[in-house]
């Protein structure tokens, strides 16, 4: 890339450094993911601890 098209003239300097809405989708979907992954497994330990009882 060139300064030109990292550092628009046209635009503020943290809009330009702003990430795509495409970039900021693939984020929140990993981080959604990651998320039913922990619960899951979270569930499944209160699950085991429950049944021990």
């Amino acid at each position: 890339m060139t300064p030109s098209e990292t550092d628009p003239v046209d635009r503020p300097g943290l809009l330009a450094v702003t990430p795509s809405a495409e970039r900021v989708f693939e984020w929140l979907l990993t981080l959604a993911l990651l998320t039913c992954v922990l619960a899951l497994l979270v569930g499944l330990i209160t699950l085991e601890l429950l049944v021990r009882l």
